[in-house]
């Protein structure tokens, strides 16, 4: 925010508490608020602050800029509340996993998208095979239906993995993802939940992973732990 901004700010301000707004006061401000930006965001926190009741009856109020910055966050995190993380096609790495919840969680803030992203429609065709697939929960599905077994739903068994129940998603690191762990996979299709083979190349893929994070810097880890905290205390 700089000198003009700030003095914007004031003048809105001014307009619920009758200050007079100065060049001085306005360079205060920017330099009390250098790193926000002027936003409606700022313009509805001061709104806010005038809106609610003084702590004690009778007591007036007067905004300062820490007033705005903290008004101005607890705008942005409710908007935040209820926020999921939209997984990425592919694999993501840890650094581009951080980088894709910065940008979601910058536009859910800004008001740009809702905390929860809308699920796509099921493309033309899909709905027939969804339909087949509902209809095999609870179906104990012969060997010889080679029909069935084909378009049998991992989502109509329990994961075994990460204990999601019948028909909803499988989790991972708190949120949930659209591709179903490979032990639900073969439990859906009658098969051992272990396959030694399919756990050799997960591990193999944990100890990439697990080298790809040394190789992070301490400020990206310290962020990925704190979110993955926070997701775990959600």
């Amino acid at each position: 925010m700089n000198t003009a901004e700030a003095g914007r700010l004031l003048m809105h301000a001014a307009a619920f508490d009758n200050r007079q707004p100065s060049e001085a006061a306005a360079e205060a401000w920017a330099a009390a608020l250098h790193d926000l930006p002027f936003d409606q965001d700022g313009l509805a926190a001061v709104a806010r602050y005038y809106g609610t009741a003084p702590p004690r009856p009778g007591d007036r109020l007067w905004i300062q800029p820490h007033n705005v910055r903290t008004g101005r966050a607890a705008i942005r995190a409710e908007r935040l509340d209820g926020f999921q993380y939209e997984p990425q096609p592919g694999d993501e790495n840890p650094a581009q996993y951080l980088r894709n919840l910065r940008q979601q969680q910058a536009a859910v803030a800004d008001g740009r998208r809702a905390p929860v992203a809308e699920r796509r429609a099921l493309p033309p065709g899909q709905s027939d095979r969804l339909d087949t697939s509902l209809v095999l929960v609870g179906r104990v599905i012969p060997a010889d239906d080679e029909a069935a077994t084909k378009t049998f739903s991992p989502l109509s068994v329990a994961c075994p993995q990460c204990r999601a129940r019948l028909g909803q998603h499988c989790v991972k690191a708190g949120h949930p993802i659209t591709t179903p762990h490979a032990a639900r996979a073969r439990v859906a299709n009658g098969e051992p939940a272990y396959d030694p083979d399919a756990e050799r190349a997960a591990e193999e893929r944990r100890s990439a992973a697990a080298a790809y994070l040394s190789r992070l810097t301490d400020d990206e880890r310290a962020e990925l732990a704190a979110f993955e905290q926070q997701m775990n205390a959600s």
